[in-house]
């Protein structure tokens, strides 16, 4: 009897972990070999949780960095370098549901000569020798409130990539599940001294 219901409580617990647990993620694809720049983020999540914003940041700005000059970006620009140059790129409000595509495009790709004083390239520069992403990222936020962040696997702006991001699950997420963890233990420890 003891047996079969700590199996029953194992199980359970098991359940909840995996439904607690289970990571939002979202794959990201970069097109590479334009200087304007497009891609993809798909929802890999569970049915149920959306994409509601998608960031794509150049990181911090240094000379031999690129950097985006205003264009025909549908998103939200921040991080301004000059008037015209800004480092990050905002898609807001979004509702991307499980299997779900956002398309972007317009992301006009320049180089930072110099960050003091501001000198940008829009010529056009080959690559290797172009603008670097070497500190550039992607961030996936979640309508259950998760969100992930994934650094772009290639520097290079001319090479195509595709990134996974993987949320990672909010502190309350953990505290529910210990505290159902720990009534189930302490119904099982009850039971044990009741019988």
């Amino acid at each position: 009897m003891k047996l079969g219901y700590l199996v029953t409580i194992a199980a359970t617990a098991a359940i909840f972990s995996n439904t607690a647990l289970a990571a939002n993620t979202a794959t990201v694809h970069l097109e590479g070999g334009s200087f304007i720049q497009s891609g993809s983020v798909t929802n890999t999540s569970a049915p149920g949780v959306d994409i509601v914003k998608v960031v794509y940041d150049l990181g911090t700005q240094a000379d031999g960095i690129a950097i985006w000059e205003i264009f025909g970006s549908t998103g939200t620009h921040s991080n301004f370098l000059t008037g015209t140059h800004y480092s990050t790129e905002t898609w807001d409000g979004l509702s991307v549901i499980s299997g779900n595509t956002f398309n972007f495009s317009g992301l006009d790709i320049d180089l930072i000569l110099t960050v003091a004083p501001p000198v940008v390239s829009s010529g056009i520069i080959p690559s290797p020798g172009g603008p670097s992403l070497a500190n550039a990222s992607f961030s996936v936020y979640f309508s259950d409130g998760s969100f992930g962040t994934a650094e772009l696997l290639e520097q290079d702006w001319n090479v195509s990539q595709d990134l996974v991001i993987t949320a990672v699950p909010e502190p309350e997420t953990y505290a529910m599940l210990l505290a159902g963890l720990g009534l189930l233990g302490f119904a099982a420890r009850r039971r044990q001294q009741n019988v």
